[in-house]
């Protein structure tokens, strides 16, 4: 057995790499990231009905983003996901640091893109009337943003965000089919995810 010998055996230092990196990967990353976003505070460029400013958004998205994270590494460690990290808090901490990096690059390159770009953040309700109408509007502004002076855009920020987190996830979790395709599909989950969000703002007016 690996364990008995006095060095351990090359599969499990490649794992204690594996994890041990990719957590100060994500860390450096959100410092990055965060660090591009607070640039843009002295604009005080503001969003939302609160009119609070972007940085702030930011920062109350992190919050809100670590604590799913926590509590889906919670979930994943229940079903054994992916079952190469194992169980116990080692397990636990590399989901939870998976799960929130992925997060931390995915909102904060959509937030970062939304400054630069002048873009919304909030999803701004349709003013029509009739079902039909509604349910398209939201559909529409899970993939566009619409602008001040009423015009719709290529939503470059949220898609590009939702991709960049998908990718970047992929890239550290243990390889159990093609990476690419898996990240395609995330990326694409969290659009979805987005136009449900939508969706329900409908709904409930």
């Amino acid at each position: 057995m690996c364990h008995r010998e006095r060095s351990a055996c090359p599969e499990e230092r490649k794992r204690r790499r594996e994890g041990s990196a990719f957590p100060r990967f994500v860390v450096l990353l959100a410092a990055l990231l965060s660090t591009v976003a607070s640039g843009y505070a002295p604009a005080q460029v503001r969003v939302g009905r609160d009119s609070s400013t972007r940085l702030n958004r930011f920062g109350r998205d992190m919050a809100y983003g670590t604590a799913m994270g926590l509590a889906y590494a919670g979930v994943d460690q229940a079903r054994k996901q992916p079952p190469q990290w194992g169980l116990g808090w080692e397990g636990y901490r590399r989901r939870a640091a998976s799960n929130v990096g992925e997060f931390v690059i995915q909102e904060g390159t959509t937030s970062a893109l939304a400054a630069a770009m002048h873009r919304p953040l909030d999803y701004t309700p349709c003013r029509c009337r009739g079902f039909a109408h509604r349910m398209g509007w939201a559909l529409w502004g899970s993939v566009t943003d619409q602008l001040p002076n009423g015009k719709h855009r290529l939503a470059v920020p949220r898609i590009v965000g939702a991709y960049t987190g998908s990718f970047a996830q992929a890239s550290w979790r243990p390889a159990t089919s093609n990476r690419a395709r898996v990240a395609l599909v995330n990326g694409t989950v969290s659009l979805l995810i987005g136009a449900g969000i939508n969706v329900f703002q409908e709904l409930k007016r």
